[in-house]
């Protein structure tokens, strides 16, 4: 889930809701829902948005980064995916959104997909480390899950999922009151934390 772009779905999900479509938002964030809650509020979103603490989704799916968008039809089947910097404000996404609505071929959705970018030979290990974490983090011991995620951040440097964890616990200030601070997330990478 990207909170700024939790109003345009509701848009999107207000205009096309009679389309027999349905939209699921997930926010990852190992501090739970009341985290995500007043983004979602703020949105007014009427759609379903789940909270994913223990980073399944990254698990299941492999990647590394958020913004990700899942198409699929109502046999459950994936007609398109992009993972990592799907962004429904832009038009080429909102496009493409817009047409899978309309039911478009196979071969265009195809045309559509990005290259994958999922998790490299590290991944599994990174993913470990951050689930060891999470275990630590909710029995309260919070340094020790921190040290377990940044032993996970170092196996995958580019893990944006994981790397966001820990800077949402050291700096919660720089997330959740208001805008994220994007120049502060800027000056971490720059000094490589």
């Amino acid at each position: 889930m990207c909170r700024e772009q939790l109003p345009v779905w509701q848009e999107f999900y207000t205009k096309y809701q009679n389309d027999d479509i349905e939209v699921v938002t997930v926010a990852i964030d190992a501090q739970g829902a009341e985290k995500a809650r007043p983004y979602v509020k703020k949105a007014n979103a009427t759609y379903i948005t789940l909270v994913d603490e223990s980073n399944r989704l990254s698990q299941l799916f492999s990647f590394k980064a958020i913004p990700n968008v899942l198409l699929m039809d109502g046999e459950r089947v994936l007609n398109y995916w992009k993972l990592g910097g799907f962004d429904i404000r832009k038009k080429e996404f909102a496009a493409i959104v817009e047409a899978w609505v309309k039911k478009p071929t196979p071969e265009w959705l195809a045309q559509q997909t990005q290259a994958d970018p999922r998790g490299g030979p590290n991944h599994d290990a990174a993913i470990d480390y951050f689930q060891r974490g999470l275990d630590y983090y909710h029995y309260g011991n919070v340094n020790e899950a921190l040290l377990e995620w940044k032993i996970g951040r170092d196996l995958e440097p580019d893990n944006w999922v994981i790397r966001k964890q820990i800077w949402a616990v050291e700096h919660p200030e720089k997330f959740y009151d208001g805008d994220v601070d994007l120049a502060w997330q800027k000056g971490q990478i720059e000094q490589g934390t």
